[in-house]
């Protein structure tokens, strides 16, 4: 489990709780930047069945409300990527109004380095 700091920018109503250490250590940089977030607040249907049914979806990492902006974190090997990319194209496809960034293993590698982060994932 996850050691849980306590958030001063988290604009949630409930607890967090990050699939994984990057995500956590992403909310740790945006609390002490002062950046308010919330973690994964919408899901976004990409797909349904003949029944109306949801068969694709894809719920952002974080969500930055001063921003406006969705990001999705992603510290998987750069060649299981192409999955995640093809339903960030879906969503951008479907609700053009939404701003989502995708963040990259060596995106957060380089601000891991630069603030001093861990980064195990």
């Amino acid at each position: 489990m996850l050691e849980m700091p306590v958030f001063q920018v988290y604009c949630g109503e409930e607890t967090p709780q990050f699939a994984n250490a990057a995500e956590l250590e992403c909310a740790k940089l945006l609390d002490y930047h002062g950046v308010p977030w919330e973690y994964e607040p919408r899901t976004f249907v990409l797909g349904t069945d003949e029944e109306g049914r949801v068969v694709e979806a894809i719920t952002p990492d974080f969500y930055l409300p001063e921003q406006d902006l969705y990001v999705e974190l992603t510290v998987m090997k750069q060649s299981l990527v192409t999955r995640k990319n093809r339903k960030l194209r879906k969503l951008r496809e479907l609700y053009p109004d939404v701003k989502v960034k995708l963040f990259y293993k060596r995106d957060f590698e380089r601000l891991a380095q630069k603030y001093g982060l861990s980064h195990r994932t």
